[in-house]
């Protein structure tokens, strides 16, 4: 028996809305960090106190499939048409079972974790330094991990990275769920996916001790391709 006309037309589109074919995906290449992560053991009189230090350049809870990884501070200077971006270094830092803001209760005291980025610097490929801004940055935004130039944003060095202030303010899209953030910002436009920088952040004073951090260095990712598979028609 033959198919009527519309219920034919019916059927084929709903073929050709299920059906999936293979696209060609590319994620741009990009530089970041080798080493995320540090942990810092200080004797104290009650015992060892483990410090944890986390430091990021993305929200990699953002990034999926073949988003582009960037940085996405920007700042007006005055008399320029556009804004610049500017590089900076996300640190969450915290003590072993830290009492979380965001509840109100469990876990033990704040120890605090005082940072200067007076202290900190890069070092370029040609051997030339750049000093980190003298501010410590806290984080701005509901949603994602990022900070702004502002005075509303900045806090004289050095600065308790472990307090209340910065750890309650947490994002719903984040690298860490349980802590803030903290940011260390240079006045650099330069970063890119074949940059070979050192980061030198310079030390934690943690209950009277000097707790050097690793100078961080780059890791260059380059461009990724893959085929995904697409619907043949979307929604």
């Amino acid at each position: 028996m033959a198919i009527p006309y519309n219920a034919a037309a019916v059927l084929t589109l709903a073929v050709l809305s299920s059906a999936c074919v293979p696209w060609k995906r590319e994620r741009p290449a990009y530089a970041d960090l080798c080493t995320s992560k540090f942990e810092f053991q200080v004797p104290g009189p009650q015992g060892q106190t483990r410090i944890f230090l986390h430091a990021y350049l993305y929200d990699h809870a953002a990034r999926w499939s073949d988003e582009p990884y960037q940085q996405v501070l920007h700042v007006q200077y005055p008399g320029e048409k556009y804004p610049r971006s500017e590089f900076y270094v996300q640190l969450i830092a915290y003590n072993q079972d830290r009492q979380r803001v965001t509840r109100g209760s469990g876990g033990v005291p704040a120890v605090p974790i005082m940072y200067d980025t007076r202290e900190a610097f890069i070092t370029f490929a040609d051997g030339t330094r750049l000093q980190a801004r003298p501010e410590v940055y806290l984080g701005d935004g509901d949603v994602y991990d990022y900070t702004r130039v502002t005075p509303r944003n900045a806090r004289p060095s050095p600065y308790d990275i472990n307090s209340d202030e910065v750890h309650g303010l947490i994002p719903r899209i984040t690298n860490e769920k349980r802590y803030g953030s903290a940011y260390v910002v240079f006045q650099t436009d330069r970063f890119a996916a074949d940059s070979k920088w050192t980061i030198n952040l310079g030390a934690l004073q943690v209950q009277g001790q000097k707790l050097p951090i690793p100078p961080l260095q780059l890791c260059n990712h380059p461009v990724k391709t893959w085929i995904g598979i697409e619907p043949l028609m979307r929604p």
